[in-house]
């Protein structure tokens, strides 16, 4: 008895850095958690490789999260301190399937649409009878509620997989999908049933997105109406400063710089598609306040707050690697230097935090949701968005700057 209460004591005492380390060493031999947490408590990097050395290790990490499982899905995360894949997430594997796609292209690699071509029969095998998808990831006690955002972030990789090849199946199903936004939508052009935590969300703007991705394959005008309405919402409530209310996952919380630019960029993306200057702006003006706050070695905190207060240290991975791709598209849209600069700079900071050896498949090429990996967001997990956002960026900076020198 004295002895379990001192080994109590000892075991409350220890940080849970160690503990979580000493845990996998012990329990399976497995010193990756470890080393991840040596490397972010001292600021250790690994090596730089090139543009194209870290997109071919992020690639096939996805790749191994996809075939974690045979049905076609994508593994939401490899969970570093317990060794293990995670279940299968419906709405990231909607919007991997695009980067799937231009991998393809860039590479000539071929499996890579076919991979994308499995994920979308997969997902189909999920839509409701409303048309909607499912709020996942696919745990064992899972629910099929249907959400609104991972409804759209789905409907971006059906109507990318309808434009690859021409099966109708693919632009039915998406078809459905967006009649039931538009079904759900209040009048004012937000979404507020059917979110997560039944709360409202500034970042569904990236389904607004998806709208007008739907519009321009069926050019049916309802969902380009819908998609704008909602992006005229949006833009309430961004403040002078750029800032967006409502941007959280949760009510009273500071949002992460990931629904932070899931908001730029569903904006930013929607002005292009609507050649329309005034959404454009409003997202450069958010843009440019992380710009202003990115510190030199590429370093953003993971939370901002109202007039972009900041009440946190360590960085969100995954709203880095979406900030750089929001600065290439700027760049290539404005010619602006700082804004590739400023890519160049996160996806940089990126890369000394990707392992690229290691003899385990969920740590190689992955991208982890926090730095330090034992941060707040996502701790000791290596994300599929994270390392499709960060393939996403790399495969921008190849095009427009690795290509060109």
């Amino acid at each position: 008895m004295v002895m379990q209460g001192l080994k109590q004591t000892v075991r409350s005492a220890l940080d849970t850095r160690v503990r979580d380390s000493l845990w996998a060493l012990r329990s399976r031999g497995d010193t990756s958690v470890l080393k991840a947490v040596v490397r972010g408590t001292l600021g250790v990097h690994y090596e730089v490789g090139t543009t194209q050395d870290h997109l071919r290790a992020t690639m096939a990490w996805l790749c191994a999260a996809q075939d974690a499982t045979a049905e076609g899905g994508v593994a939401a995360f490899y969970d570093v301190r317990a060794g293990t894949w995670g279940p299968l997430y419906p709405e990231t594997t909607g919007y991997i399937i695009p980067t799937f796609y231009n991998y393809a292209a860039y590479s000539g690699d071929e499996t890579y649409r076919d991979r994308a071509v499995r994920m979308a029969d997969w997902l189909l095998t999920l839509q409701l009878e409303n048309g909607a998808f499912p709020i996942g990831p696919l745990w064992p006690d899972w629910e099929r509620k249907p959400i609104v955002f991972d409804t759209g972030q789905i409907l971006h990789g059906l109507v990318r997989v309808f434009e690859e090849t021409n099966s109708i199946p693919y632009l039915e199903a998406a078809r459905r999908a967006g009649d039931w936004l538009l079904e759900i939508q209040d009048s004012d052009g937000c979404w507020r049933k059917f979110t997560s935590l039944n709360y409202v969300h500034t970042y569904n703007v990236r389904t607004a997105w998806a709208l007008l991705r739907l519009y321009q394959v069926t050019q049916d005008d309802k969902y380009r109406s819908g998609g704008v309405h909602n992006l005229r919402w949006s833009l309430t409530q961004q403040s002078p400063d750029g800032w967006f209310q409502n941007a959280a996952f949760r009510p009273n919380e500071d949002p992460l710089t990931h629904t932070i630019v899931y908001t730029i960029e569903g904006i930013l993306e929607s002005g292009i598609v609507l050649s329309d200057q005034s959404l454009i702006e409003a997202a450069r003006l958010a843009a440019d306040a992380l710009r202003k706050r990115q510190i030199q070695d590429g370093y953003l905190r993971a939370r901002y707050g109202s007039e972009w207060q900041s009440q946190v240290s360590w960085s969100c991975l995954t709203g880095t690697a979406q900030m750089a791709m929001v600065w290439f598209t700027l760049y290539e849209l404005t010619g602006n230097d700082e804004y590739i600069q400023a890519a160049l700079i996160a996806n940089r900071y990126l890369k000394q935090r990707q392992c690229r050896h290691s003899r385990l498949s969920g740590v190689t090429g992955g991208i982890a949701g926090s730095y330090p990996i034992y941060g707040d967001y996502e701790p000791y997990r290596h994300l599929n968005w994270a390392a499709k956002f960060f393939a996403d960026s790399l495969l921008l900076e190849d095009r427009l700057y690795t290509s060109k020198r």
